[in-house]
């Protein structure tokens, strides 16, 4: 990958999968409690109704009446009051009451017996205490027992005596009617306490595992699949036939699935463009240079000017910073820069001496035959501007359009530095080869007027490398 962060799709596949990661844990969390709330329900509801059937056992509902009629403590009585201060220590209960209500609002309650209270900071109720009570859900589940002789439980939190859970059930005489109401109520806020504990610790859980397993899936996520899919991309936006051979960063994806099928026949295409590029690039070139060669064939004295014309402007173009697509382009239009020479006579070309005005204006003319020459050539883009200018002059004193500045085409401004040098660099009919520090120096004088600053400075450049003199005509 190019950049550190992670790229838009991987980022919004972690979101999705955070997304259903919670959703998912929340459902887990939400069965868990729900099951937890379930097992307690059914664990304590049937405790607390065997308690109260327990107690239910040590009364003697016949021995109602006389306590109605005469609410006195006896023997009986505290004895039952004892049993079930036993089963009060030994369940570790809140309280187990008896009461009698009466209908139809089932607001008036009766106590048959003292409520045996053991956390409650409320004295005992006196035998035969009357009061009026009145509480929605209680006088509802109160008249469910009396009228229904409903087993009820009751679950209520945060009152008085903390979170308790209350089991109601009838009491019946001899004759099978009921005349009284036994509760047994016991403290719960200990498991309300581990529930809280139990749902903070599957909190903590859920994101720890969320966090842990959406950071390891984004890291395999983005390993297993996006990386490959971006060295794909990339490689696919980097490869330039022209300029590069396929990277084996393809070949670097093991995957065995479909991207890795996909990496190898990315990376085949590469190759197959790659070479079908480059044997049509080296016919290209060979054919530049061979109608090249039959152009320098009409001047005795111009054999491989035309070649070294085109290895000095591509030199010129690297250093100028220019692409190695760039350079090809401009080396083979350096190449045929002189193709309008076919249209002039060969005893012009060849005419030993200086040429009279008439025969210089046709010489003239071949930077507008060569245009028309290469001016169909399309696949090649601009080559035909370097044979048409690049006898411009930066001062606009040259020809045939008479262009200045940068409004010559930089493809003619390059040629035109590179054509002048080997001209004084080479054997003419009329002189020979120059010195090279006396073409250092008229390439120095002309800067400005004959050739763009900048390319001539890089000429320059190459001719103070050039300690030996090889650019030049050999012999």
């Amino acid at each position: 990958m190019d950049k550190k962060h992670f790229p838009v799709i991987t980022r919004r596949v972690t979101l999705y999968i955070i997304v259903a990661h919670f959703v998912l844990c929340a459902l887990v969390f939400a069965t868990s409690y729900v099951s937890f709330n379930r097992q307690f329900r059914e664990q304590y509801d049937s405790s607390i109704r065997e308690i109260a059937c327990t107690a239910r056992a040590c009364l003697n509902p016949n021995d109602f009446k006389k306590y109605l009629a005469n609410p006195v403590s006896d023997d009986a009585h505290k004895e039952v009051l004892k049993d079930l201060q036993r089963l009060v220590d030994y369940f570790d209960l809140n309280v187990i009451y008896v009461s009698a209500v009466q209908a139809p609002d089932y607001t008036h309650i009766f106590y048959f017996y003292d409520p045996v209270n053991k956390y409650g900071k409320w004295s005992p109720y006196p035998l035969g205490y009357e009061e009026d009570y009145y509480e929605p859900g209680y006088n509802k589940t109160t008249r469910r027992v009396y009228e229904e002789g409903a087993e009820l439980v009751r679950h209520t939190i945060k009152s008085r005596s903390d979170s308790h859970i209350t089991a109601q059930i009838p009491v019946y005489d001899s004759n099978g009617k009921i005349v009284a109401l036994l509760g047994a109520q016991k403290n719960i806020q200990e498991f309300v306490d581990a529930r809280r504990n139990f749902v903070k610790f599957v909190i903590i859980m859920v994101f720890i595992f969320g966090a842990c397993s959406v950071i390891l899936f984004t890291f395999y996520f983005n390993f297993r699949f996006i990386k490959p899919i971006l060295t794909i991309t990339n490689e696919t936006n980097r490869f330039d036939p022209s300029s590069g051979k396929p990277s084996d960063a393809l070949l670097a994806i093991k995957n065995k699935d479909e991207l890795g099928t996909l990496a190898n026949s990315v990376h085949k295409m590469e190759s197959v463009v790659f070479d079908n590029i480059e044997a049509l690039t080296r016919m290209t070139t060979e054919t530049a240079e061979s109608l090249a060669s039959a152009i320098d064939a009409k001047d005795t004295y111009t054999h491989g000017h035309s070649t070294r014309v085109a290895e000095y402007s591509r030199k010129i173009a690297r250093h100028a910073g220019k692409s190695e697509s760039e350079c090809m382009d401009i080396y083979l239009s350096a190449l045929l820069h002189d193709v309008g020479k076919i249209g002039i006579p060969n005893s012009i070309i060849n005419k030993e001496g200086k040429l009279t005005d008439e025969e210089y204006n046709v010489i003239k003319t071949h930077p507008v035959i060569g245009h028309q020459i290469l001016a169909n050539i399309t696949q090649i883009p601009h080559i035909s501007d370097g044979a048409y200018y690049h006898h411009e002059r930066y001062n606009g004193k040259g020809y045939p359009t008479g262009l200045s500045g940068n409004d010559i085409p930089e493809i003619g401004r390059i040629i035109a530095v590179a054509d002048a040098y080997d001209a004084m660099t080479s054997n003419r009919s009329y002189r020979g080869i120059l010195p090279q520090e006396t073409a250092r120096k008229e390439i120095e004088g002309g800067i400005g007027t004959q050739f763009d600053p900048t390319f001539a400075k890089i000429m320059l450049e190459m001719i103070d490398a050039d300690k030996d003199f090889k650019m030049r005509e050999q012999d």
